[in-house]
């Protein structure tokens, strides 16, 4: 059996997914590829979820690329696990509390228990909303006509899991803090305000670096971009690994050549947001 799945950005609701809040991931081409039969291999690391779930399955490995050549930081880790519970389950469709329990139990090792979202959300397409408290999954297209994204690699790397464990976090105080901005963004989504959603993102990122939840790193490159784009911020653990930049829509390939002849990585743009229509989809979650 073979899947495609994206890649994930959590564009809003690092953290306080963690405690099962909201988040909005978008979910992006290029696709990671994942194949398994009864002939595969135990070729993962063994103490990757996607490892440990394969333990005492039939269908094994026969095939993994990494289109981003292992820089981390776009759910490469969950897209292994999500595409050996594929081969391994036999449904038409996806249910999220199965999928998510499944992926809990294979990282139960973890001082933090990761939040899950990433297989969740790479199991959908578009824009994924996600709250599991309130058991709410939707998918959106990009929906703003005037502005687009960009996602661009720091060059920096950070392991999550290691992250996770070594840091304290205030339940409360993320909650408090980070879900009124994720649920404004959502409603910013669903009313196609632009404006609404730019302050959310510029907001969030605000927050974030008050929290002290944004590595220096990506504290001096947001310096240096911010003031060139409608809102920008650091994705992911610390915003380490990801930035997020929004722009015009007419802006958008010139800061993309801009970019690139600076030497940053661009990964994405609204325009690759994962469509299923185009793709050898996985399932949709129900």
């Amino acid at each position: 059996m073979a899947y495609s799945i994206p890649a994930k950005t959590f564009l809003l609701g690092e953290y306080v997914a963690l405690f099962g809040g909201p988040a909005i991931i978008a979910t992006t081409t290029p696709c990671f590829e994942v194949a398994c039969s009864d002939a595969g291999a135990e070729a993962f690391h063994p103490d990757s979820p996607a490892g440990m779930y394969l333990q005492d399955k039939t269908q094994k490995l026969a095939h993994w690329h990494d289109p981003y050549a292992g820089i981390g930081g776009l759910g490469a880790s969950s897209a292994q696990f999500l595409g050996a519970y594929l081969a391994n389950t036999v449904t038409e469709t996806l249910n999220h509390d199965a999928l998510l329990h499944a992926y809990w139990q294979c990282a139960k090792h973890a001082k933090q228990k990761p939040s899950g979202y990433d297989v969740l959300a790479q199991a959908s397409a578009g824009l994924v909303y996600l709250h599991h408290h309130k058991e709410e999954y939707q998918s959106f297209g990009w929906p703003f006509a005037d502005i687009g994204f960009l996602l661009l690699h720091t060059g920096n790397k950070l392991a999550t899991h290691h992250h996770l464990d070594a840091v304290e976090l205030d339940k409360a105080k993320l909650e408090q803090t980070l879900t009124p901005i994720v649920e404004r963004a959502k409603a910013a989504i669903k009313i196609k305000s632009a404006k609404h959603f730019i302050a959310a993102i510029n907001d969030y990122a605000r927050a974030l670096d008050a929290l002290d939840l944004v590595c220096d790193e990506t504290r001096a490159l947001l310096k240096t971009l911010s003031s060139e784009v409608l809102a920008a911020k650091g994705c992911g653990a610390m915003g380490a690994d990801v930035l997020l930049l929004v722009l015009p829509k007419d802006k958008i390939k010139t800061k993309q050549e801009a970019l690139h002849k600076q030497g940053f990585k661009v990964l994405a743009s609204d325009e690759d947001l994962y469509n299923t229509k185009k793709s050898n989809s996985v399932l949709f979650l129900t």
